[in-house]
């Protein structure tokens, strides 16, 4: 059987590898998942039931349902300083991997030149890939002067995840300004992913979208909510984009499952910071376990630490594996084979076990 030619520059994900692995072991120390590990809140679920006993289980319109568009306007209003967002700027859709779908099937062309910060999340250039797009990087602990090579060249989009997968880096405000001034002297679309925004450790996040008004958002309601399987997420855009975007998904996606939209509504009414606070004290305490053990930098955001180690990833990842150890090799977020990503959204023991794991392969 014979594939078109940019399949060819597509393999299954090592992440997809990593929970293959973790089922073949007995009692596996499984720090690779990239979900939270806490149920789905139940008021969350009886909304979702509840629309599916009234029979809201039809298509919806292909922007999404006027009361999820509302509730998430004001939300970026209220909670990201984005005053200008109105339902009509806004499309929902079936999870970030949709939205990113839908964004680089509008916008990408064969050959254009798109910058990434790096480390990234590893559908970014494998996507870019697959449109033959050109990758570009930026390291994410960038100075505005480390842009000034990118300034002649006609980028077509620009592209982070803030809070960061893989590192847990949250940009800053000067770095995000910087990256929105770089897409307003070339012309490049800036693309804000900001599914992982509530794991915001040290009140540090900044959505960028509230002072760049030709941002693209990306919110979804995976990582929050633990609706990783539920598919959700919204992009708040510029009108043509919107408009295009929306086109698009009338002949891919054609909706968002319709009572996923409604539980989202009754999502955003949910306080999660009792949840925020357990991931926070899992983020220190990981940071504490390994930094004398490791070149680590404590994560901001997210629930991910990036380590880095001596020899390759995927050496290293077989060695995790002699002590039931689950982790993700580097090499998929970035060029280097000298990082390995773990992930502290597990429950208690298997994070202290997952330590002990650790700091004896440092040794």
């Amino acid at each position: 059987m014979e594939f078109a030619n940019r399949m060819s520059g597509i393999d299954s994900s090592p992440i997809r590898k990593a929970f293959e692995l973790a089922r073949s072991i007995e009692n596996p120390i499984n720090l690779s998942i990239g979900q939270p590990h806490f149920p789905c809140p139940p008021n969350i679920i009886e909304a979702m039931c509840k629309a599916a006993r009234d029979g809201k289980t039809a298509y919806t319109l292909t922007g999404g349902i006027p009361e999820l568009k509302d509730a998430m306007t004001e939300k970026y209003k209220s909670q990201n300083g984005i005053s200008y967002a109105h339902p009509d700027r806004l499309l929902v859709t079936s999870g970030i991997s949709s939205a990113l779908f839908l964004l680089f099937n509008a916008l990408v062309n064969p050959d254009d030149e798109c910058l990434v910060i790096s480390p990234y999340f590893l559908m970014y250039p494998a996507m870019l890939k697959f449109y033959g797009a050109k990758l570009l990087t930026v390291d994410e602990s960038f100075q505005k002067s480390d842009l000034d090579p990118f300034r002649k060249k006609k980028i077509k989009l620009i592209i982070f995840s803030n809070p960061s997968n893989p590192t847990g880096k949250v940009l800053s405000k000067v770095q995000l300004q910087a990256l929105a001034q770089l897409a307003e002297d070339t012309g490049a679309y800036l693309i804000s992913d900001e599914i992982y925004e509530l794991f915001d450790y040290d009140k540090s996040f900044y959505s960028i979208g509230c002072e760049y008004e030709k941002t693209i958002t990306l919110t979804g309601f995976s990582k929050t909510y633990n609706m990783t399987g539920l598919r959700l997420a919204t992009i708040l855009a510029p009108l043509e984009v919107t408009k295009a975007l929306t086109t698009l998904q009338q002949y891919t996606v054609v909706c968002a499952p319709s009572t996923t939209q409604w539980a989202g509504i009754e999502a955003l009414k949910t306080d999660m910071t009792s949840y925020i606070q357990d991931y926070r004290e899992k983020r220190d305490f990981v940071y504490d376990s390994l930094k004398d053990h490791y070149d680590v930098q404590k994560s901001g955001g997210a629930f991910y630490f990036f380590l880095k180690i001596k020899g390759k990833d995927e050496d290293f990842i077989q060695k995790a594996v002699t002590k039931k150890l689950i982790l993700v090799p580097g090499y998929i977020f970035t060029e280097s084979r000298n990082f390995v990503r773990l992930s502290f959204a597990t429950d208690w023991d298997q994070l202290k076990r997952g330590m002990l794991a650790l700091q004896e392969l440092a040794t």
